[in-house]
Protein backbone atom coordinates (compact mmCIF):
# COMPACT_ATOMS: atom_id res chain seq x y z
CA UNK A 1 0.00 0.00 0.00
CA UNK A 2 1.23 3.90 -0.82
CA UNK A 3 2.27 5.66 1.79
CA UNK A 4 -0.21 8.91 2.48
CA UNK A 5 1.05 12.55 2.11
CA UNK A 6 0.08 12.52 5.56
CA UNK A 7 1.98 9.56 6.99
CA UNK A 8 5.49 10.97 4.85
CA UNK A 9 4.60 14.14 6.58
CA UNK A 10 4.56 12.52 10.19
CA UNK A 11 8.00 10.49 9.64
CA UNK A 12 9.73 13.15 8.65
CA UNK A 13 8.80 15.37 11.48
CA UNK A 14 9.57 12.59 13.47
CA UNK A 15 13.03 13.22 12.45
CA UNK A 16 13.05 16.93 13.34
CA UNK A 17 11.18 19.92 13.22
CA UNK A 18 10.04 21.36 10.44
CA UNK A 19 8.10 24.46 8.80
CA UNK A 20 4.84 23.90 6.65
CA UNK A 21 6.99 25.42 3.80
CA UNK A 22 9.39 22.44 3.81
CA UNK A 23 6.98 19.94 4.51
CA UNK A 24 5.23 21.09 1.35
CA UNK A 25 8.42 21.32 -0.61
CA UNK A 26 9.17 17.90 -0.01
CA UNK A 27 6.01 16.01 -0.26
CA UNK A 28 5.41 17.99 -3.70
CA UNK A 29 9.03 16.70 -4.44
CA UNK A 30 7.50 13.18 -3.53
CA UNK A 31 5.28 13.15 -6.32
CA UNK A 32 2.01 14.34 -3.59
CA UNK A 33 -1.09 16.16 -5.24
CA UNK A 34 -1.58 19.67 -4.08
CA UNK A 35 -4.84 18.65 -2.17
CA UNK A 36 -3.61 15.68 -0.51
CA UNK A 37 -0.64 17.68 0.72
CA UNK A 38 -2.89 20.77 2.13
CA UNK A 39 -5.53 18.72 3.93
CA UNK A 40 -2.45 16.89 5.64
CA UNK A 41 -0.70 19.50 6.70
CA UNK A 42 -3.67 21.30 8.22
CA UNK A 43 -4.23 17.77 9.94
CA UNK A 44 -1.07 18.02 11.22
CA UNK A 45 -0.92 21.92 12.48
CA UNK A 46 -4.43 20.73 14.27
CA UNK A 47 -2.78 17.78 16.01
CA UNK A 48 -0.13 19.67 17.33
CA UNK A 49 2.55 17.60 15.01
CA UNK A 50 3.43 21.36 12.76
CA UNK A 51 4.27 24.41 14.99
CA UNK A 52 6.20 27.10 13.40
CA UNK A 53 7.08 28.63 16.90
CA UNK A 54 8.43 25.08 18.17
CA UNK A 55 10.87 24.98 14.97
CA UNK A 56 12.33 28.30 15.24
CA UNK A 57 12.54 28.24 18.78
CA UNK A 58 14.66 24.70 18.39
CA UNK A 59 16.31 26.09 14.75
CA UNK A 60 17.56 28.93 17.06
CA UNK A 61 18.95 26.68 19.74
CA UNK A 62 20.63 24.46 17.03
CA UNK A 63 22.44 27.25 14.83
CA UNK A 64 23.41 28.16 18.02
CA UNK A 65 25.07 25.46 19.42
CA UNK A 66 26.51 24.54 16.18
CA UNK A 67 27.86 27.20 14.71
CA UNK A 68 27.19 30.27 16.43
CA UNK A 69 25.57 33.05 14.27
CA UNK A 70 23.55 36.79 15.05
CA UNK A 71 20.50 37.65 15.05
CA UNK A 72 20.39 38.56 11.31
CA UNK A 73 22.02 35.73 9.65
CA UNK A 74 19.36 33.26 11.77
CA UNK A 75 16.56 35.54 10.96
CA UNK A 76 17.74 35.11 7.48
CA UNK A 77 18.09 31.38 7.64
CA UNK A 78 14.72 31.46 9.26
CA UNK A 79 12.87 32.74 6.75
CA UNK A 80 14.52 31.14 4.19
CA UNK A 81 12.98 27.77 5.65
CA UNK A 82 9.60 29.09 5.49
CA UNK A 83 9.37 30.49 8.88
CA UNK A 84 6.77 33.25 9.32
CA UNK A 85 8.64 36.68 10.21
CA UNK A 86 6.48 37.62 13.37
CA UNK A 87 8.04 34.23 14.59
CA UNK A 88 10.78 34.19 13.53
CA UNK A 89 11.49 37.87 15.49
CA UNK A 90 9.38 36.83 18.28
CA UNK A 91 11.48 34.06 18.69
CA UNK A 92 14.66 35.96 18.28
CA UNK A 93 14.01 38.51 20.03
CA UNK A 94 13.23 35.79 22.94
CA UNK A 95 16.45 34.02 22.69
CA UNK A 96 18.38 37.26 22.92
CA UNK A 97 16.70 38.57 25.87
CA UNK A 98 17.66 35.12 27.04
CA UNK A 99 21.16 35.84 26.00
CA UNK A 100 21.09 32.06 24.28
CA UNK A 101 23.80 33.52 21.94
CA UNK A 102 26.72 34.41 24.70
CA UNK A 103 27.95 31.01 26.09
CA UNK A 104 27.64 29.57 22.63
CA UNK A 105 29.87 32.97 21.02
CA UNK A 106 32.29 32.61 24.05
CA UNK A 107 33.28 29.38 23.36
CA UNK A 108 33.77 29.96 19.58
CA UNK A 109 35.72 32.83 20.44
CA UNK A 110 37.74 31.05 22.95
CA UNK A 111 38.47 28.24 20.39
CA UNK A 112 39.32 30.72 17.37
CA UNK A 113 41.63 33.26 19.56
CA UNK A 114 43.17 29.59 20.51
CA UNK A 115 43.49 28.94 17.14
CA UNK A 116 43.94 31.86 14.89
CA UNK A 117 44.35 34.36 17.16
CA UNK A 118 42.39 37.48 18.69
CA UNK A 119 41.85 39.70 15.47
CA UNK A 120 40.79 36.52 13.11
CA UNK A 121 38.03 35.35 15.73
CA UNK A 122 36.71 39.21 16.58
CA UNK A 123 36.48 39.40 12.14
CA UNK A 124 35.01 36.19 11.86
CA UNK A 125 32.39 36.20 14.96
CA UNK A 126 31.24 40.02 13.27
CA UNK A 127 31.27 38.03 9.67
CA UNK A 128 29.04 35.88 11.11
CA UNK A 129 26.47 38.79 12.46
CA UNK A 130 27.39 39.16 16.04
CA UNK A 131 28.00 42.92 16.93
CA UNK A 132 30.96 44.35 18.65
CA UNK A 133 28.63 44.95 21.65
CA UNK A 134 27.54 41.38 22.11
CA UNK A 135 31.55 40.09 21.23
CA UNK A 136 32.85 42.62 24.08
CA UNK A 137 30.00 40.76 26.44
CA UNK A 138 31.20 37.38 25.52
CA UNK A 139 34.86 38.48 26.05
CA UNK A 140 34.53 40.35 29.47
CA UNK A 141 32.63 36.69 30.50
CA UNK A 142 35.89 35.77 30.08
CA UNK A 143 37.45 37.56 32.19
Amino acid sequence: MAQSAYDKAVSLLAIREHTKKELKEKLENKGFQEAEISSSLERLEKEGYISEERFAEVFIRSRLKKSPEGYTLILCRLMEKGCPRDIAYRALDEAWENKLWLDPLKKELESLTRRKGDTYALVKMRQKGFSNHEIKEAKKQDE
